[in-house]
């Protein structure tokens, strides 16, 4: 292997100066097997595949793809009328290409032209096939053994050689080749090495986890957009957000500007990260997360960062952070002045308790029919207890159907009508245009929860009351 490697090497000058003498693509393609009429040539973008190109069968076992224009550098799908995948390859070194192979034995029969680097893929796939192979056998062997036979160290540790042997050989290509996108690629698959003999304590594995993170995008090249057309970038990226990042919404805030920061503006790698955690993050449920927007927006929208945005989008962005701004967690609550039943004046600011829980319901809505006695019954018991108020703002216009339905169920709590308000419009002031939906704020009225249920105040409240009691 090692000796095709340095032969390779000297023509891979050679191959890429010829490759960008060429303003086209050709892709040729002998296949013994494939029966399929017609076939489609797609790449990856992130974590989905686009249609690129489509051709039908030229004779027995031969396709041909070519178009007047460059194709995107990155890894490319030959797909069957089935949508099966039949193979995988690289437009990287050139865009001129011969495949060669046979159905019965693909991946180890391929025969390439025009391209070194796809030679050294296949060689890989090739290699790592037979290792698998061996690497199941084991693997079925220590399923039918009992589980004190002292073959299973022995099994395992053939296991463990096999994989390192993998590792050496995408190591060996790396070494060889460490401009090729073949290595970035293979580069951008490492994770930080972390050494488990080590962890011990909690201790140990605390610093172990922060190494890790620390190190996380060390073998990433943030200067290659090839990688945006692989899964592996995409694939990292959910990664980090979903389990190395702390979730709470300031420290997401903070990674995703350390990341963002990591990218060249004007890139590929930059355009889809920016766009796929703004859409990430919003349509997350998890509470607090609509700050993450509203960063975004001012932080990066507004100040022109996304340039290739289309101006309908952009402008929808901008309304809609500008419409969660005044609601956010950690924000002081706008003051609400309502009429009551008796059409006098209240305001949510006057209620002098540690919690006001701020509901906004209708009578006609079948979901408050659900979430409202849940409310009832929970304040009844904790009113006292945990020193808190419910203001009620019925958001229909109808008063008589309010009243109805309050004397019917015995709200006794803080009843007033959301459009008799002397403040400005509460659907603006909250970003509320649904009901049911439940705010806690705390006794300076600053809002330290949202879109909560009613059955999940009771361990809210207990648990910040703990966190509070811990600062002191």
């Amino acid at each position: 292997m090692m000796k095709r490697l340095f032969i390779f090497l000297f023509i891979f000058s050679v191959l890429t100066l010829t490759a960008q003498n060429k303003k086209s693509y050709k892709i040729e393609l002998k296949i013994k097997g494939v029966e399929d009429s017609v076939l489609y040539l797609a790449n990856y973008y992130g974590d989905k595949t686009f249609l690129v190109d489509t051709t039908v069968r030229k004779g027995k076992n031969n396709y041909l793809f070519e178009g007047k224009k460059h194709l995107d550098g990155g890894i490319y799908i030959i797909v069957g009328q089935e949508k099966n995948t039949i193979f995988e390859f690289l437009i990287s070194d050139s865009q001129h290409l011969k495949f060669d192979s046979d159905m019965k034995n693909l991946i180890e029969e391929m025969k390439v032209k025009g391209s070194n680097e796809n030679s050294l893929f296949f060689d890989y796939l090739a290699h790592s096939n037979i290792q698998f192979k061996q690497l199941k056998s084991y693997q079925h062997q220590i399923k039918n053994l009992n589980h004190n036979n002292d073959s299973i160290a022995i099994l395992n540790k053939k296991i463990e050689e096999l994989n390192s042997d993998i590792v050496d050989y995408k190591e060996a290509i790396i070494e060889a080749y460490p401009k090729a996108f073949i290595s970035h690629f293979f580069l951008a698959m490492k994770s930080p090495e972390t050494n488990k003999s080590i962890i011990i304590s909690k201790e140990d594995s605390i610093l172990a986890f922060k190494n890790y993170k620390k190190h996380y995008w060390d073998y990433m090249d943030f200067n290659d957009d090839r990688l945006i057309r692989t899964p592996v970038f995409h694939n990292k990226l959910e990664y980090y957000f979903n389990a190395v990042a702390h979730p709470a919404p300031d420290s997401l805030i903070k990674e995703i500007d350390a990341f963002l920061n990591r990218l060249d503006e004007k890139s590929k790698l930059y355009e889809y990260s920016l766009w796929h955690l703004t859409l990430k993050f919003d349509q997350s449920h998890r509470m607090g997360y609509d700050a993450i927007l509203v960063h975004f927006a001012n932080n990066y929208y507004a100040k022109g960062k996304a340039p290739w945005l289309n101006a309908e989008v952009l402008k929808n962005i901008l309304t809609e952070a500008k419409k969660r701004s005044n609601s956010l967690i950690g924000k002081k609550g706008p003051n609400l002045v309502m009429q009551n039943l008796d059409l006098s004046p209240i305001s949510m600011y006057s209620i002098d308790k540690n919690y006001t829980i701020l509901y906004f319901w209708s009578p006609k809505c079948g979901h408050c029919k659900v979430e409202t006695p849940k409310l009832l019954e929970f304040y009844k018991q904790n009113k006292e207890k945990m020193d808190l108020e419910v203001f009620a703002v019925c958001a229909d216009t109808n008063m008589q159907a309010m009243r109805t339905y309050i004397d019917e169920h015995k709200l006794n709590w803080i009843n007033v009508n959301g459009p008799r308000s002397y403040t400005q419009n509460f659907h603006e002031l909250y970003n509320v245009y649904s009901t049911p939906f439940i705010f806690v704020l705390d006794k300076n009225k600053t809002i330290i929860a949202k879109q909560i249920k009613s059955n999940q105040l009771f361990d809210f409240i207990s648990n910040y009351e703990k966190i509070k009691q811990n600062k002191k």
